[in-house]
């Protein structure tokens, strides 16, 4: 029972520390002008980007093979884009002034790091569950697989809090939402601990469902925001900056 709670403590710790950490960072960056917040908000969809094709489509490949990942990835991609497509829309363009205006992408741009939030959190159950088996696990990599996690948890921490302070949420709700994604990986971590030896096909196709929902979103939401802001090079600048500092954190990783 101690190495159960034990694990399901980490597992929390580890998730809502990294994340928010993360977030935090955010916090101390100044944005000024719509260039720097399209370089930022590109620098979010480059982040998710690399975090989605470099680690959780191979993790989710090696674990339960090319088709599960493959039927998984695709349903993760279409559940969010329901989500994404029956929730209310705000029209951006509308002509009623440019104070409205601005409150309407504002309004958009909170949705967006909320459903990236959802993402996360989808995410994080299968890393939980990977986690707790391993604190339990006579081989004893779980404490390694911790300090990894803690340190994967804040690019993503970084991603979902950049839109949230674009649409002026305030420092202590961006927080919030950071820990709360997180709160699954404590979950994860418990029913691994509990079960102790988890499917790989289970976690693989987890993870799966988790990138394939990330990807539409960036795709769908943080690309096309960023882009709004600023269709010059800034956009891209932060696209690039933020797929290849994220590759390098995997890569390490």
């Amino acid at each position: 029972m101690d190495s159960i709670l034990f694990a399901t403590l980490v597992g929390a710790a580890v998730g809502a520390l990294g994340t928010g950490l993360g977030a935090v960072i955010v916090f101390f960056i100044r944005i000024r002008g719509k260039r720097l917040s399209a370089v930022l908000m590109g620098l979010s969809a480059g982040i998710m980007l690399s975090v989605v094709l470099f680690d959780m489509l191979p993790e989710s490949v090696e674990s339960a093979g090319w088709p599960l990942a493959l039927i998984w990835f695709l349903v993760g991609a279409a559940v969010l884009f329901l989500v994404n497509r029956f929730l209310p829309h705000h029209d951006v363009a509308a002509p009623e002034g440019e104070r409205l205006v601005q409150e309407l992408k504002q309004k958009r741009l909170v949705r967006s790091g909320l459903l990236l939030a959802v993402g996360i959190a989808v995410h994080n159950l299968p890393e939980g569950l990977a986690l707790g088996s391993g604190l339990v696990s006579a081989s004893g990599f779980g404490i390694g697989l911790a300090v990894l996690l803690f340190i994967h948890n804040i690019p993503e921490g970084m991603g979902l809090a950049v839109p949230l302070k674009l649409g002026g949420v305030k420092y202590s709700r961006i927080f919030l939402t950071a820990v709360l994604a997180a709160l699954p990986m404590a979950a994860g971590a418990l029913a691994g601990a509990l079960v102790g030896n988890i499917s790989p096909i289970v976690l693989g196709g987890s993870v799966a469902f988790g990138g394939g929902a990330m990807l539409c979103l960036t795709f769908s939401e943080l690309l096309p925001q960023a882009a709004g802001l600023s269709k010059e090079w800034p956009t891209w600048a932060g696209l690039a900056a933020g797929a290849v500092g994220g590759g390098i954190l995997v890569a390490f990783l």
